[in-house]
Formats: structure tokens, sequence, C-alpha cells
């Protein structure tokens, strides 16, 4: 199985990372100078062709700084520590945020936030105020790090072929959020490469009353993806839509979620929004449908009808005048309906932290899937990697996988 695989390569990396960290930093900084070399020498040439200044300059620029690297020795230092901090410091973000959210809501885990919050601030600041911090420390964390993602590869493949095979809530480790996030988006460039619009691989003709979907579009952080749930074929997708709530440049607002029957759903994402869909069939017991629509019941009583623009305004004559709005755009090509949360999780949206992701925990939660225990950011990208492995593995919940490719 793959698992093996991915786990053995985590594994030469963290050793490697591990055994020999100044010599990795070395590597890099050559490999840096001969990408900005290669690069500069192309761009001459490019030049030697069309006569633009903008080429020579860039040429001659690039070509100068892998001089600058290849002489300095220590750029991949500077990389490594700036780009921990900077990282950190956008956790700590994420993090606070989330923590003010909890104390709103009285959900969550407030304290976890803002202890992660005030020691990833902790770590950014000092890294940028230590200039001569020894970046091996970090290059051997960043090793045993590998190490754990090894262990999990591993233990993934494993219990993926055991007979009695079964999700289990337990932490789950995985790669950093911003590593994850745009692997959706790449996987649909190359799927387009094909000719066909719609792929399916199915392990068992067993009927099942629970999908979920991740969406990709072409453009933007659309590249980022989007998932949601449906169950007995109705779609739940939660999101900011309420753009004048909307703050942060939309990654905070008002939590709402919409229900829309699934095929509705499909074809408009497919021909209206021009965004490809992934399809997972999950299988479930009848205890765990039950649990589900409890779930589901208890969502919808601390939620109240919200009405978009075209709803209030009673636009649909002159609908469009309402199309750069998603949400009179979904409204006015189907019967969806849309619910703003009142009280408690998913009242307030935030990309970092309580985010679509993080709403279908509604549903897999009831499942036992591992990968709802993990810290940090969880985002579409995580869910999209997880879902695929899951999969694969033969004794998998999931049984079946459906791929829509977007005209």
């Amino acid at each position: 199985m793959k698992e093996f695989g991915y786990g053995l390569i985590y594994l030469l990396c963290g050793i490697f990372m591990i055994g020999w960290p100044l010599r990795l930093l070395r590597m890099m900084d050559t490999c840096l100078a001969f990408i900005f070399f290669v690069n500069g020498t192309r761009k001459l040439l490019k030049a030697g062709k069309n006569h633009k200044v903008m080429d020579i300059g860039f040429g001659l620029l690039s070509i100068g700084f892998a001089v600058f690297i290849f002489n300095d020795q220590h750029f991949s230092n500077e990389i490594i520590r700036m780009g921990t901090a900077v990282y950190m410091l956008m956790y700590c973000v994420s993090c606070l945020v989330q923590y003010l959210i909890d104390l709103d809501t009285k959900e969550g885990h407030a304290l976890i936030d803002l202890g992660n919050g005030v020691f990833s601030l902790f770590i950014g600041f000092y890294l940028i105020i230590h200039p001569h911090f020894d970046v091996n420390v970090l290059i051997i964390l960043y090793g045993i790090y590998c190490m754990g993602l090894a262990g999990r590869s591993f233990l993934d493949g494993w219990t993926g072929i055991k007979k009695d095979y079964h999700w289990q809530r337990k932490h789950y480790l995985m790669l950093p959020a911003i590593v994850l996030a745009f692997l959706p988006g790449q996987r649909v460039q190359r799927l387009q490469k094909q000719t066909e619009t719609e792929m399916m691989d199915q392990k068992t003709n067993e009927k099942t009353f629970l999908k979920v979907m991740v969406q990709v579009g072409p453009q933007g952080l659309q590249k980022v993806g989007h998932i949601a749930f449906a169950y007995k074929d109705c779609v739940y997708s939660y999101g900011n839509y309420d753009a004048e709530s909307s703050k942060l440049n939309g990654t905070m607002g008002d939590g709402v979620f919409f229900m829309l029957p699934f095929d509705a759903y499909l074809d408009q994402m497919l021909h209206m929004e021009k965004n490809s869909v992934f399809e997972y069939g999950i299988s479930i017991s009848k205890k765990q449908a039950k649990w589900i629509e409890q779930e589901i019941k208890k969502l919808k009583e601390r939620s109240k009808r919200w009405f978009c623009a075209i709803e209030r305004e009673n636009g649909f004559s002159h609908a469009q005048d309402y199309m750069n709005d998603y949400p009179s755009r979904l409204r006015n090509a189907t019967q969806v309906q849309f619910y703003k949360i009142r009280k408690g999780k998913f009242k307030t949206y935030w990309a970092l932290g309580d985010n679509c992701a993080q709403f279908t925990n509604i549903v897999f939660s009831k499942l036992g899937s591992a990968i709802l225990n993990s810290r940090g950011v969880v985002s579409p990208g995580a869910y999209f990697v997880w879902l695929e492995h899951e999969f694969k593995k033969a004794k998998s919940p999931i049984v079946y996988r459906k791929i829509h490719i977007a005209a």
C-alpha cells in the first residue's frame, strides 16, 4: 500500500534531518543557488531573442542572487528561521481569534486555543528577535515531526489491511494546513487533461445515505476547496454566506448553512459555478444514522431561517443584478434554503477555525473518524487527503468515490 511507501519517505527524511542538519542546510543553499542561476540564464537567453530590458534585468538579478546565496551559505538558515516565525505568528492569530469565538459561544476548547496562541506568539517573536538562533535545532525538530508522520503512515498501512478495520477517534498527525491547502486544486488540474468528465470507483453496490463532497473552483481561493456533506440526498453546506457580516477579507462572519437536494447542488456546482466535485459515499449503521439525525436536529433548533439579498428584495424579476452574490445566484437557480446559526458552535464562521471542514465534524464525530482529533487548522485539503487515503483501504467505510469534473 502507498501508506508504507509514504512512511518510508518520511522516515528517511526524518533520519537525514536529525543526523545531518547542517549538511541539509548547505544542500538547500546549493539547490537554491542553482535554481536562481538556471532561471537567470534562461531569462538572458530569452532576452537575446526578444531584446526586452525586463528580461535582461531579471536575468542579471537572478544570477546575482545565485552568486550571493552560494557565497553566503547561510541563506537557508534565514529562510527556515523566518519562515517558521511567520508560520507560528499566523497560527497564533488563528488560535487567538478562535479563542475569542469560543468565549462568545461558550463552546469549544477556549483554554487550549489560548495556550496554543500564546505559545505560538512567544516562539514566533523569539525567532524574529534572535537572528543567530541555531537553526539546526529547528531542523532536528522537523526531523522528529517527519518520524511521527512516518509512524502514522505505517500505522495507517497496517490498520488498512486488518480484517476488523474501523474508524477510531484518536490523535491524527498530518502535514501542515498550508502544505495541504491547494492539493485538491492540483488534483483537478491533472484530471482536466483527461477526456472523461465523470469517473467512478466503487467497492460495493451498497446504498449509502451519507456522502461527503469536496468541491474545487477554477481560480483564486476556490482552489483551496470547500467541503460539505449530504445525508439522505440533502446537502448541508456551511460558510460565510452573509456578505454584510463579513470581516477580515471574507475569512470571518456570521455562520450560515444551506440545505439543498443533492442533484440540484451537483448541477449548480458543475454547470453554474464551474466547480469540480469529489464525492465519497460512506457506509453507516442504523445506530450511526440515528446519531447523525439527532445532531442535524440540534443544529436546526439553534438556527433561524436567513434570507439572501434576492429574497429580501424580491429581485427575481431582475436576477442579473444579483449574480455577483453567491447566495442569491444559488437561490435564483434552485430552491435552496439558508439558515443562520443563532448560538453555540458555528455561530461565527472563521476560516482558520470553525470552518466548513470543522462543520463536517457534525457527522464525522459520530463515525469515529481520526482526523477530527487533529490539532491546529483543519482545511478541506486535509480532509481531501484523508478521504483519498481511507478510500484506498479495502475495509474502510468509504465504499465509493465519484469524481465530477466541471466542463
